[in-house]
């Protein structure tokens, strides 16, 4: 009695300094909004919104001088410098979807130049609850920052991993959705208003970075969009080259013929003996060329993000003779090699050539060398025009050496003509999630396959439970897994603010765009709402929730150090857990009438700050969320079996369970209780059923129940039996565990 009134007295002083928390937050959120003065101090009637104001434009061009009034179609204000039009602003929720994670609408102010450059870009009202206060104040500015100069034309991700790739900007950390978003809002936007207001976006033809079309290597060749020269031996003869030089100075063999000697071993692909080399080159800046060539990674990672009026050459070769005479040297030209355009001479340096091991895809050749060749704009070459690519055959007998010829021209599928806005077009269809998908495929594969091996776990638990530390070694390493890499490193920590969001999303019919934006969450709840029907809400919140994982594992240490551990009587654990529903009831209440109000007290949950920003928060946040891990150390996941809206929610889907795996017998309840006291969260009634509400299939239970030397009924069975315990035998059939 003494422990339970304890236990609700510091339940109730949790949530009263939760509830200080959130009133701080909100106090903090109207002291630290992104605009810095009130939004509604902004009213400016005379340019017909309140966002608007001769100061923002300046923030976005600085030598502003005079805005004019916003008009009717497209929404946007002219901007003058001394009466010179520089370009336009205006908000992105006036001329496109401008819906954030949250489903509430988000304002950011855009400047857009009128040479279809950003001047920049800068958020003024947003709603979206991942970002809390820290990321308000520090990372949204930073975001949006990113955007001046960016030009509109190119194809534009938000970064989603830690390396950094051209063509992208930075997203927000741990709100990477709503930087998907705020992107996708700020690019579509401009290209909308660039079309509407008849912007040039350039005055010369420009080689188109963003078409593409899925092709084969031999279709782009035959298509001439990769060119191809061959140079037989015989040819060389005929030119008065009757001994090519096939040395490999810096190597000491002949990788060239090892690798056609190799290949014609093991019947792969091969070439004629009087081959000398085979040479096919294309810009690898089309999409179409670069994408198909190197594949998605490569290209965003070596390709995208580059100055379309770059040159950027993908030369591949076949045949014994090198495109490099002097492989011992590692910087200055390529002797063999040089680009012509125009009688111009162009020479291809080692110091902007990337070799390559191989290319994706099985439909490249067997080639002996490839690599990328890039040539600055400020050289003065074309990438629209034609050139040539000339390369040496030396002779190794002293005879004079012979230039032969690859001529290129740009087919008129990858030339943009002046307009330009028909290009932008290319990928302003795609849906926004799309991106988070691909830039999250190999996260999403992980964490697959991870679901594969918890299912696999589950299916054999009868087999795990037999062998009680081998089961404990595979539950705490797949909990620490999912602490590290599903919490920590990938950042898909459920929250009920998903939850939320959904709901709203569905009521309002805001559509699934921004459920799919994020893939993990997406394919963990996939897999949640199967395991229902199966097993019911366990399996998220005792295996898969990283803030579920952290409290166990600091349990099981603070077990292994002796620390004491309190478990509630049944009657303080029935007074207890309801609480959780009454948190989730009121969270619900408040996103019908504000969600803006329903995220701030959703920070009763302290994911984001254990999981999802790793304790770097403001002092309160993190005592909140130490003081449950506290409790937590001496009554097991204190605040999943008592605080948890989200463990409530998965509850109540738990209720489409059909049958319950967790096996019992007869006996178990009367008279047996040994299950019933030893489970670490209550989640057995007295009369051996299990609630299975309130179950997180830790199968500690499983492990008594097929453990011959503890379990009751049959240690009884056995003695009475005369049986050793490896051959116990049980009392009575398992019966229905709920």
């Amino acid at each position: 009695m003494r422990l339970s009134q304890t236990l609700l007295k510091v339940l109730t002083a949790l949530i009263m300094a939760g509830s200080a928390i959130v009133m701080n937050g909100q106090g903090l959120a109207a002291d630290d909004d992104a605009p810095g003065v009130p939004l509604a101090s902004w009213t400016n009637p005379s340019l017909g919104a309140d966002w608007l104001t001769v100061e923002l434009a300046r923030e976005l061009f600085p030598d502003v001088t005079d805005v004019d009034p916003l008009e009717a179609n497209p929404r946007v204000a002219p901007v003058y410098a001394d009466g010179t039009l520089q370009g336009y602003v205006f908000a992105t929720r006036d001329i496109t979807d401008s819906l954030g994670f949250s489903s509430l609408e988000f304002v950011i102010a855009v400047g857009l130049r009128l040479d279809g450059t950003l001047a920049g870009a800068k958020v003024v009202e947003h709603h979206e609850p991942i970002i809390d206060l820290i990321m308000l104040e520090d990372l949204v500015p930073t975001f949006a920052a990113q955007y001046a100069g960016i030009d509109i034309r190119a194809p534009l991700r938000v970064q989603l991993t830690k390396v950094q790739e051209p063509g992208s900007v930075d997203g927000i950390s741990s709100a990477t959705i709503s930087a998907i978003l705020f992107n996708a809002a700020i690019i579509r936007a401009a290209r909308m208003v660039s079309r509407a207001k008849g912007i040039r976006l350039h005055d010369q033809p420009v080689l188109d970075s963003v078409g593409y079309r899925p092709s084969d290597f031999a279709a782009l060749v035959d298509s001439g969009a990769i060119g191809r020269l061959q140079v037989d031996k015989s040819q060389a003869r005929a030119a008065g080259v009757g001994e090519p030089n096939l040395s490999n100075p810096g190597g000491g063999g002949d990788l060239y013929l090892y690798a056609h000697e190799r290949d014609s071993g093991q019947g792969g692909p091969t070439y004629d003996d009087d081959l000398l080399i085979e040479l096919f080159a294309g810009p690898v800046m089309t999409p179409t060329v670069g994408r198909n060539l190197l594949g998605d990674r490569w290209y965003d990672l070596f390709v995208s993000g580059r100055n379309p009026n770059d040159l950027m050459l993908g030369i591949m070769s076949i045949g014994p003779y090198s495109i490099d005479g002097e492989k011992h040297i590692s910087s200055g030209p390529f002797k063999r090699l040089r680009l012509l355009q125009n009688d111009r001479s162009y020479a291809l340096s080692k110091d902007d050539y990337r070799y390559l091991g191989f290319l994706h895809g099985s439909d490249k050749p067997a080639f002996a060398e490839m690599g990328l060749f890039w040539i600055d704009a400020e050289s003065g070459i074309d990438p629209v025009q034609p050139w040539s690519l000339e390369i040496t055959v030396e002779s190794e007998a002293g005879e004079p050496d012979m230039a032969f010829r690859l001529d290129y021209a740009l087919s008129d599928e990858f030339i943009l003509m002046p307009t330009g806005l028909d290009a932008m077009a290319a990928d302003s269809d795609e849906p926004i999630w799309l991106s988070a998908w691909r830039s999250q495929r190999v996260n999403a594969a992980i964490l697959l396959v991870a679901l594969a091996a918890l299912t696999g776990i589950l299916a054999w638990m009868d087999w795990f439970a037999k062998r009680p530390k081998l089961l404990q070694t595979v539950r705490l390493a797949y909990l620490g897994f999912v602490l590290v890499w599903l919490g920590w490193i990938a950042g898909a920590q459920v929250t009920i603010v998903n939850v939320l969001t959904w709901l709203q999303s569905a009521i309002h019919g805001t559509g699934f765009a921004v459920f799919l934006s994020d893939p993990l969450i997406v394919i963990l709840i996939a897999f949640v709402v199967v395991t229902f029907f199966v097993w019911g809400r366990g399996i998220f919140c005792g295996w898969l929730c990283p803030f579920g994982a952290l409290q166990e594992i600091l349990a099981k240490a603070a077990q292994a150090v002796g620390v004491r551990q309190y478990l509630p009587s049944q009657r303080a654990h029935r007074l207890l857990w309801p609480v959780k529903y009454l948190v989730l009831a009121v969270l619900v209440g408040l996103s019908f009438y504000s969600m803006s109000m329903a995220n701030a007290a959703a920070e009763v949950e302290p994911f984001k700050t254990a999981i999802s920003l790793r304790f770097a928060r403001d002092w309160p946040y993190v005592v909140y969320a130490a003081t449950l891990l506290a409790a937590g150390l001496t009554v097991e996941r204190f605040f999943c079996r008592f605080l948890c809206p989200l463990g409530a929610a998965m509850a109540i889907g738990g209720k489409l369970r059909v049958a319950n795996l967790l096996k019992r017998r007869a006996e178990c309840g009367s008279p047996c209780q040994l299950c019933a006291r030893r489970c670490p969260i209550n989640a057995i009634e007295p009369n051996g059923t299990i609630k299975m509400d309130e179950c997180f299939y830790c199968l500690d239970c499983q492990v008594l129940y097929q453990d011959n030397h503890v379990c009751p009924p049959l240690v009884t069975a056995n003695r009475r039996l005369n049986l050793t315990p490896a051959a116990g035998v049980p009392l009575s059939e398992p019966a229905a565990g709920g």
